[in-house]
């Protein structure tokens, strides 16, 4: 019987560095594992994102962005024609079509200012949060839609001194 413990065989060549070693190697001997350039690329592409979302919103909130949010009435005022039930009767149906209508006009003019749209979009989720909708709630969306109506002013331009 001998004495000596026998020593660990030789670690075998690998193709590739394995983790261990890339954080066990001392940090002179440690290659980065992207190019330096690479915060700067993504941090500038970043910037740019932000930028494009910024000028599409303020050309959403702009005169362009009234056709827009026009559009997205009218999409809303077909899925809560598809949410009446039974009991709205054809008369609060093309009242409440006629409001929707002049109000998406006077969004797409600019007349409706998006803060005086808030009650109404309330009153659409109240409504429409079981996925029905009962012939008083059609009347209290239309009269909802009335009153902004009413309140639609001419679009204000700024001046120039």
């Amino acid at each position: 019987m001998s004495d000596t413990i026998p020593s660990a065989p030789e670690p075998r060549s690998l193709p590739f560095r394995r983790p261990a070693d890339y954080y066990a190697a001392p940090a002179s001997e440690v290659r980065p594992i992207f190019p330096s350039w690479v915060p700067y690329g993504c941090g500038a592409a970043s910037l740019v994102v932000i930028l494009i979302l910024f000028i599409g919103g303020s050309l959403a909130a702009g005169a362009k962005g009234g056709s827009l949010f026009a559009t997205l009435f009218g999409t809303m005022q077909d899925e809560m024609r598809g949410m009446f039930t039974k009991e709205v009767t054809a008369a609060q149906k093309n009242a409440f079509d006629a409001e929707m209508n002049a109000l998406r006009a006077n969004i797409a003019s600019g007349k409706v200012s998006l803060d005086r749209l808030q009650p109404f979009l309330h009153s659409i989720r109240d409504a429409s949060m079981d996925s029905k909708i009962t012939a008083d709630e059609a009347t209290r969306l239309t009269e909802s839609a009335r009153a902004i109506n009413r309140g639609a002013t001419a679009p204000s331009r700024a001046v120039a001194h």
